[in-house]
C-alpha cells in the first residue's frame, strides 16, 4: 500500500508538472496570438486613419483659397449646391468652382472607381446641402457618437457580412467652412459631418486565418508534447515500479504459499492426517482431533485411534478404497464413513487424499484432510424425508423457473392434471387454463408474484383428457439470498367435489330464499287490500255523496271540491303505498351505500296500518348516523321479517302496552340496528332452533320456518354481518350487526 502510495504521489508531481508547463507554454502563446491578432487590427485602423488625415490635408488646402477652379472636361459638372458655383474666362471657357465637400466627393469617386468599389470614401452629414450625402446606418451612427463624445475624432466597425472595416474620421466647423454653411446655423468647433472609409479585410483576414491556424497547431503540438512527456514519465515510473514489485513478491512467495496452505486448512476446518507408509506413522492434525471432541494432548498419532473408531459398518469400504488408492487403481482417495465422537455420538466423515509414490512407483506416502459433513447427511435424509412426503402427498406441488416454465412436479400433479411428469417438464402450468378464468385474474396472479407476494386464489383447470376440475392454489415466489426470485412455487389442492357441493347449498339457499319471498309476496298482499280498505271506502263514500247531491239537486261547487280533495289525498295515498310494495319487490343488482335508518323507515311504511291496528307504538330510542353498503332490498326483508314477527308475537300473547323500540347504534367500525319488542322472552329450550329452516313457534298456517333462516343467511353470507338476539327484561333484541362504509 505505501509503495502504491508513493508511485501514485511521484505520478501526480509529474503530471502537475507537465501540465503546468503545458498550461504556461498554451497562455504565453495565447498571449501572442491575441497580440498580433490585436496588432492586425490596428494596421487596419492606421490605414483607414492615414486615409482620412490624407484627404483632410487636401480639404484644408481646398478651403485656404476658398476653392479652386478648373476646367470643364464636359463630364464635370458645377455643384448645383455652392452658390457661385463656375465662372467664365476672357476666352469664354467654362471654369468650375471646386470646394473642399465638392473635392471630396470627386476624389471618393475616384477611388471607388479605381478601386474596383472595394475602397469607399464618402463625405457625410446629418444636415446635408446635398441630398446624395445623406449617412447610411453606420454613418449615422458615427455621427451622433461624435456628438455625444466631442473629444473623439474617429470611429470604426467591422462588417462582418461585408468583410469590410468601416471607419469614419470626424469633421469639425472651421472658418473657412463657414462661408458655404453658415447659413445652416453652424457655428465654429461644431461637428460638421465626417468623412467614412470602407476597406476591404480580405488580405487582412487571410493573415488572420493563417495566424490562428499556426496557433492553434501550436497549442496542438504544445499539448500533444506534454502528454507523450507524461506517458514516458508513467511508463518508465510504471516499469521501475513493476520491477521493484516482481522482486518484492518473490521474497514473499515461499512465505505466502506457506501461509495460504497453513490458512487454507483452519479456514476450511479441514481435519489434516500425514501417513509413512514406509514406518507406519501417522500424524493427526489439531482439527482432525477437534471434529472428534478431543484436545490434541487426548489423542496419540497411531493408526489404530483411526480404526478403533472407524463404524463398523463402515470399515471395510473405506480399507477398500485406500489400497485401491495406493495400488493406483484409482488417482485420487475418497471415502464417507462414520468416527465415533468423545459423547459417543457419529460423526460422518468426507476422507479425502492421495498416495505418493517414489522414482520405482512404490506407495511411500499418503496424506489427506477429513471433512465434516455431519450436518449434510442430515440434511440429506431430512431431504430424503421430505421427498417422501411430497411424492405421496395428496396435494399437488408445482415448481417453475422465473419464466413460469415448468421444473418439478409431484405424482399427484400427475394424477389430478393426467399430465405425466416427463409431460410437464420444461412446459407453462398455462396448458391447463380453461376458458372460466379470465386473463385480468392471471394477470392479477403475475403481478403479485413478481412482487415477491404471494398469492391465494383457486382455479377452474382442464385436464389432459379436457376434464374441468378446481383447484384452490398458494403461489409463492422463492427467493435466494440476495432477495431475488430464482423459483415460483405452487401448491394446490383439488376442491372439485367442495365447489360443487357449494354450489348446490347455494342452490338450496336461494330456493328457500325464493320460497319466503314468495311468502312474503303473500303477506304482502295481504298487506296491500288491508292498507286500501280505508282510502278506498274514503272515496267509495265521497263518490256517493256527489251522486246523491246530485239527485237532490243539492251539489254546489265548494262540496265538489272538498269531495274531489278528499279522493285526490286518497288517491295519493294509495300511490305511495303501491309505490312502497314494488321497491319491496324490485330486485337488487348492486350493493348501494345508504343510512340504515332509511331501510328501517321503508319497512315501518310498508307495515304502518297493521302495526296500528294492533295498537303497537314503534319509537326510535337512539340515532346514530352511519352509512353501509348493503343490497337495500335483502336489508329491507331482513328487516320486515323482524318487525312483523314482533307483531305476529304479539297477536299470541295478551299485552296491554305494545312496544317495539328501535336503536341505530354506530361503534368504531360497526353499526348495530336492534328491535325490541315486549312480547315475551324466547324460552331457552328453543334458542339453539330459532334460526333453523322450517322452524317455527307459530302455528302451522301462519308460519314457514324460512323468515329468521332466511333473514339470517341474507345477513351473514350475502351481507357479511352477524343476526343474532337477546333476552331482555320481559321482551326480546334481535340485532343486525354491520360494517360501516363511507363514500370513496
Amino acid at each position: 500500500m505505501n509503495r502504491l502510495y508513493k508511485k501514485n504521489s511521484i505520478l501526480v508531481v509529474f503530471f502537475v508538472l507537465v501540465l503546468a508547463t503545458i498550461f504556461m507554454l498554451v497562455n504565453y502563446r495565447t498571449n501572442v496570438y491575441k497580440v498580433n491578432k490585436e496588432f492586425i487590427h490596428k494596421i487596419v485602423y492606421e490605414e483607414a486613419k492615414n486615409h482620412f488625415e490624407n484627404l483632410k490635408v487636401f480639404r484644408t488646402w481646398n478651403a485656404q483659397f476658398g476653392g479652386v477652379y478648373v476646367k470643364s472636361d464636359g463630364k464635370l459638372e458645377p455643384n448645383q449646391y455652392l452658390a457661385n458655383n463656375h465662372i467664365f474666362s476672357k476666352d469664354g471657357e467654362l471654369l468650375i468652382r471646386i470646394n473642399p465637400a465638392w473635392m471630396t466627393k470627386q476624389v471618393a469617386e475616384l477611388i471607388n472607381k479605381n478601386k474596383n468599389g472595394k475602397y469607399k470614401y464618402k463625405i457625410t452629414s446629418l444636415k446635408p446641402l446635398n441630398p446624395e450625402n445623406f449617412p447610411d446606418e453606420f454613418e449615422k451612427e458615427a455621427l451622433l457618437f461624435f456628438e455625444k463624445n466631442l473629444k473623439e475624432d474617429y470611429y470604426f466597425t467591422i462588417n462582418k457580412e461585408l468583410n469590410s472595416f468601416n471607419f469614419m474620421g470626424k469633421l469639425s466647423v472651421d472658418k473657412s467652412c463657414l462661408q458655404c454653411h453658415a447659413s445652416q446655423g453652424y457655428k465654429e468647433g461644431e461637428v460638421r459631418g465626417g468623412i467614412s472609409i470602407s476597406l476591404p479585410l480580405d488580405i487582412y483576414n487571410l493573415n488572420e486565418k493563417k495566424m490562428e491556424y499556426y496557433y492553434k497547431l501550436q497549442i496542438f503540438l504544445i499539448i500533444l508534447v506534454g502528454i507523450l512527456i507524461y506517458a514516458f514519465i508513467f511508463y518508465i515510473v510504471n516499469k521501475f515500479y513493476k520491477k521493484h514489485d516482481e522482486l518484492t513478491l518473490l521474497k514473499e512467495k515461499y512465505k505466502l504459499m506457506s501461509d495460504r496452505y497453513e490458512l487454507a486448512i483452519n479456514s476450511a476446518k479441514l481435519g489434516l492426517w500425514d501417513w509413512n507408509l514406509e514406518t507406519n506413522e501417522i500424524y493427526f492434525s489439531n482439527e482432525w482431533k477437534a471434529m472428534l471432541g478431543y484436545k490434541d494432548e487426548e489423542v496419540e498419532n497411531k493408526l489404530e485411534v483411526w480404526d478403533k473408531n472407524v463404524h463398523p459398518l463402515d470399515k471395510e469400504k473405506a480399507y477398500e478404497d485406500i489400497l485401491n488408492n495406493q495400488n493406483k487403481k484409482t488417482n485420487h482417495f475418497e471415502n464417507i464413513h462414520r468416527l465415533k465422537h468423545k459423547d459417543g455420538s457419529w460423526v460422518w466423515i468426507l476422507d479425502r487424499g492421495k498416495t505418493i509414490f517414489d522414482k520405482n512407483g512404490k506407495a511411500v506416502r499418503m496424506i489427506g484432510f477429513h471433512t465434516n459433513i455431519t450436518k449434510i447427511k442430515n440434511l440429506e435424509m431430512e431431504l430424503s424425508k421430505l421427498k417422501k412426503v411430497i411424492e405421496h402427498s395428496p396435494i399437488s406441488i408445482v415448481i417453475t423457473d422465473i419464466n413460469g416454465n415448468i421444473e418439478y412436479v409431484n405424482p399427484h400433479f400427475s394424477k389430478v392434471s393426467g399430465y405425466s411428469v416427463q409431460e410437464a417438464i420444461g412446459v407453462n402450468p398455462r396448458v391447463l387454463k380453461s376458458e372460466y378464468t379470465s386473463s385480468l385474474e392471471y394477470k392479477d396472479l403475475w403481478e403479485t408474484i413478481i412482487n415477491k407476494k404471494t398469492w391465494i386464489g383457486r382455479f377452474k383447470n382442464k385436464a389432459k383428457d379436457g376434464t374441468e376440475f378446481w383447484e384452490s392454489a398458494i403461489i409463492t415466489p422463492i427467493l435466494d439470498d440476495k432477495n431475488e426470485i430464482i423459483n415460483f412455487l405452487a401448491i394446490k389442492q383439488e376442491i372439485t367435489k367442495e365447489i360443487y357441493l357449494k354450489e348446490e347449498i347455494k342452490n338450496k339457499e336461494e330456493m328457500m330464499i325464493a320460497q319466503s319471498r314468495h311468502a312474503a309476496m303473500g303477506e304482502m298482499i295481504s298487506m296491500i287490500a288491508h292498507q286500501w280498505r280505508q282510502p278506498i271506502s274514503v272515496i267509495s263514500m265521497a263518490c256517493n255523496n256527489i251522486l246523491v247531491d246530485l239527485e237532490l239537486e243539492m251539489l254546489d261547487n265548494e262540496q265538489l271540491k272538498d269531495s274531489a280533495e278528499s279522493m285526490i289525498e286518497q288517491t295519493k295515498y294509495l300511490s305511495q303505498t303501491i309505490e312502497d310494495f314494488r321497491n319491496f319487490f324490485k330486485p337488487n343488482k348492486e350493493k348501494e351505500l345508504i343510512n340504515p335508518k332509511n331501510i328501517v323507515d321503508e319497512a315501518l311504511s310498508i307495515m304502518s296500518k297493521s302495526l296500528e291496528n294492533n295498537d303497537i307504538v314503534v319509537s326510535f330510542v337512539k340515532i346514530d348516523e352511519a352509512e353501509i353498503f348493503v343490497f337495500s332490498r335483502e336489508l329491507l326483508q331482513v328487516f320486515l321479517n323482524l318487525i312483523k314477527n314482533a307483531k305476529e308475537a304479539f297477536e299470541d300473547k295478551n299485552i296491554e302496552n305494545k312496544i317495539i323500540e328501535i336503536s341505530i347504534i354506530k361503534t368504531n367500525k360497526r353499526v348495530k340496528i336492534e328491535i325490541y319488542d315486549n312480547a315475551g322472552n324466547i324460552d331457552d329450550n328453543i334458542k339453539d332452533k330459532i334460526f333453523d329452516p322450517y322452524f317455527s313457534t307459530k302455528a302451522e298456517k301462519t308460519g314457514t320456518g324460512l323468515g329468521l333462516y332466511m333473514s339470517k343467511t341474507i345477513i351473514e353470507k350475502h351481507l357479511n354481518g352477524e343476526l343474532g338476539f337477546y333476552n331482555k327484561n320481559n321482551g326480546v333484541v334481535f340485532y343486525v350487526d354491520l360494517a360501516s362504509s363511507k363514500l370513496k
